[in-house]
Order: C-alpha cells, then structure tokens, then sequence
C-alpha cells in the first residue's frame, strides 16, 4: 500500500541506497605544505561505495529490506521488526563506511573530504525512523479500534 506515509518514507530509503551507489562518498586532496605527487594527481577523484563490495552488499540489503516492509503492510508488527533490523545495518553501514575511510587514509599523505554521499546515509536513519514511527501508529489505531467491538 503505497499510499501510506511510511510506505513512501520506505521507499524513500530504497531509493536513497540506490543513489548512494553513483553518489561520491569522499574524495581526497594534497595536505597543506606538501608536494604534491604528479603520478597521485593523476589518480585522484571522488570515490563511492563501488569500490567496497561489503559496503554495496550491506547498502543492497538496506534497499531490500526497506522494499520488502513495504510488501509487509498487512502484518505491522514484522513490518516494525524489519525496520529496526534495517535501522541497525544502517547503522553498521555507516559505521563501516567511516572506518573504511579512515583506514585508507591512514597510510596515506593526503586529506579526506566526504562528500554528498556520506550524509545519505542521516537520512535514510531518519526516514527509517519516521517510518517506524507511522507503522506503530497505525498499529495502535487498528488495536483501539479492535478494543470498541
């Protein structure tokens, strides 16, 4: 049902970890005060989760499981319990994207700039949320409802 509000939050989601394949991530640049590398200029650019294969799988998780709570309208209580599991690997996502960033740039003399693509992740935290949010709220209206019987 997509006309539900957190049905379009979900697939707000799966569209979000589809962008953050061809979205730059981070990038890199030449520290202050160093020379720079003719053969590492030529090298340098932005760079996406394409190139981590346990970042793409996590993020093609993320964007299944955001369409699969979508087909599971009818049962909200395993919809809100495949919202909090895809909330957590959104987490780990985020998590292991840092890291990742952090242990290449640690070998190397240049500085990291993160780009758009490392704030999607916020928001695919935040629609998850607000998601969550409506799911349980339909849950209780339907179980008040159940109540006046």
């Amino acid at each position: 049902m997509i006309q539900r509000i957190q049905s379009l939050f979900l697939l707000g989601v799966s569209i979000l970890s589809v962008l953050l394949y061809f979205i730059p991530v981070y990038g890199f640049s030449e520290l202050p005060g160093t020379v720079p590398d003719p053969a590492a200029a030529a090298t340098a650019q932005d760079l996406s989760i394409a190139g981590n294969t346990l970042l793409m799988i996590l993020n093609g998780a993320i964007g299944v499981f955001s369409l699969l709570a979508i087909l599971l309208y009818k049962n909200r209580s395993l919809q809100m319990r495949v919202c909090r599991l895809n909330i957590l690997l959104t987490c780990v996502l985020m998590v292991l994207l840092y890291f990742a960033v952090d242990t290449l740039s640690s070998g190397m003399n240049k500085q990291i700039h993160f780009r758009y693509g490392a704030y999607i992740p916020f928001f695919e935290i935040l629609f998850l949320f607000l998601a969550n949010f409506y799911i349980r709220k339909d849950d209780e209206l339907v179980r008040s409802a159940d109540r006046l019987r």
